[in-house]
């Protein structure tokens, strides 16, 4: 076997005979030879795709008499764009993400080649001896210094050959990695110059409230403007229902029965649907912001912090989706901080154990029936059918002898809110035209933030509140209503439903060992007279 130090002499005179190279090949997009190219300018070897880049290097290599034997594959990876990564310390770092790229360069160290980032010809194994990369040229192996110095650490100290085919990368002397050094820069600063322009021209279309390019959004037609008048449908009873108490595994239930896919062609997922009905695109406000805020802040604003409206319809009102952002997302929103999934049953959560104070679950049995079980001293069972009728019978018994309330249509601090917002926007115009009254504007806004914060929260539940629909007769509506409908309105009827221990001998259920207390407050669920 030839030394390293005379192997790197060989590559750089061009012999690369019975030398084993893999080539890296990378891509920032790839081109669909079936569609129409993309509106944007293409340098380098980004017109090639990652076959032709293949190609070209395995070319290279057997035509000097060397072995080529797979390759590194990149796809739609940026060799620029930096992204947020948590230091073992906890403290945050901007890197470029390319665990191929640090792949490859960890097998020339080893001398052997990781299945887990590289794909062997034909005739290779997976684990096969490498000796050498190759790239299509200096863009695609980095535009970081940072990687570029990892690359010059395995070709100077590990003595194994990193080349192009272009002739623009020479790492293999001294003279070719100081240039190298100062293209790599000059690439970086064009990709910074690349992404500048790229986020102005996306700010101006934010601006103008024009949609972005991509897939359409559920909810609108093909154009990204014309509201889909099925999907826009299922949108707004969504949001009623969700409003009405059901739970979002329940409307995606339907959906699923209706067969109703995302406009990529797949089935809905929790996540998906709350990052969806959550948009601002609902309401017609042009989505646009950073990503470190919640996703229903993300949208453009005007000079004075007012939404831009957006080119395309909108699917709500404003009040609903407040109302269903604040229902999904709010920190007190119903069941934040519980573990819901196993509320399958009316009363489940809501009752609790008369001998230790600890909720009763619900357990299925037999014959579609369930059983109430204490999860502290599991002393105390009921029957579930039982207890979930004569909950019933109380619940609807309260209904009819109650009002609907219905409170006022406008939330009453509105010009309390309004006041706060335009004090808080003059200090931060103030604060434009005079920088050095920053030690005295700084405070103020921070005095008038948490006090809009605790107003906007305020705003939201009066919203959800409101919006919710309301049912003229709930005793008629019962048997129609979802279990987590009406195990709400039981929680707002009933402060606690306790369950007493069993006596002895007894095989019927025992309605006495029930003990309900009543909320003093009406319920917004009370039928009107």
């Amino acid at each position: 076997m030839q030394s390293q130090p005379n192997i790197i002499q060989r590559a750089h005179r061009g012999d690369f005979t019975g030398l084993k190279f893999a080539g890296l090949v990378r891509l920032s997009f790839e081109i669909n030879p079936d569609r129409e190219r993309p509106e944007v300018p293409l340098t380098g070897a980004d017109i090639n795709n990652r076959e032709e880049q293949e190609r070209l290097c395995r070319e290279y290599v057997e035509s000097r008499g060397g072995i080529y034997i797979g390759t590194y594959d990149e796809p739609h990876t940026s060799a620029w764009k930096k992204k947020r990564i948590t230091q073992p310390d906890g403290s945050y770092a901007y890197r470029v993400i390319r665990p191929v790229f640090e792949g490859m360069l960890s097998d020339l160290k080893k001398s052997s080649t990781n299945p887990k980032f590289f794909t062997p010809l034909n005739g290779y194994m997976p684990r096969t001896e490498i000796q050498g990369a190759i790239v299509y040229d200096v863009d695609r192996l980095t535009r970081d210094n940072r990687h570029l110095e990892d690359a010059i650490e395995t070709v100077e100290f590990f003595n194994c050959p990193i080349i192009d085919i272009t002739g623009t990368l020479d790492l293999l002397s001294e003279n070719g990695r100081d240039m190298a050094r100062v293209m790599v820069t000059m690439a970086g600063k064009q990709s910074a110059a690349t992404s500048r322009r790229v986020k102005n021209i996306h700010n101006a279309m934010a601006r103008e409230g024009i949609p972005v390019g991509g897939t359409r959004p559920f909810g609108w037609k093909a154009d990204k403007r014309t509201a889909d008048p099925e999907e826009k449908k299922l949108v707004v009873d969504a949001a009623r229902d969700l409003l009405d108490g059901v739970n979002v595994n329940t409307v995606l239930k339907r959906w699923e029965k209706k067969g109703v896919q995302t406009p990529r062609g797949n089935f809905w997922v929790r996540s998906t649907f709350i990052h969806m009905i959550t948009s601002p695109r609902m309401v017609g406000w042009r989505v646009h912001g950073p990503q470190n805020l919640p996703f229903h802040e993300r949208y453009a604003r005007d000079t004075e912090g007012n939404p831009i409206k957006a080119q395309y319809e909108a699917l709500l009102d404003e009040k609903t989706w407040r109302a269903v952002v604040e229902l999904l997302t709010g920190p007190d929103r119903p069941g934040a901080g519980e573990y819901t999934g196993k509320l399958k049953y009316m009363c489940s959560g809501i009752i609790r154990c008369g001998n230790c104070g600890s909720k009763l679950r619900g357990n299925a049995k037999a014959k579609n029936s369930h059983e109430y079980v204490c999860d502290g001293c599991r002393r105390v069972t009921g029957s579930g059918r039982a207890i979930d009728k004569l909950i019933t019978a109380l619940v609807l018994a309260r209904l009819e002898q109650e009002e609907l309330s219905v409170p006022p249509a406008n939330w009453p601090k509105t010009e309390e809110l309004t006041a706060l917002e335009a004090s808080k926007a003059g200090l931060l115009a103030q604060f434009k035209e005079n920088p050095d009254m920053g030690s005295y504007i700084w405070p103020e806004v921070r005095k008038l933030e948490v006090e809009i914060t605790k107003l906007t929260k305020e705003r939201a539940a009066y919203l959800r509140k409101v919006t919710r629909s309301r049912r003229p007769n709930l005793v008629e509506a019962w048997p129609t209503l979802e279990v987590e409908q009406q195990r709400d309105i039981c929680a707002e009827n009933f402060e606690v439903v306790i369950l007493n221990s069993a006596t002895k001998g007894g095989n019927r259920f025992d309605e006495t060992r029930l003990q309900v207390v009543y909320r003093q407050e009406s319920s917004q669920y009370a039928s009107a007279a």
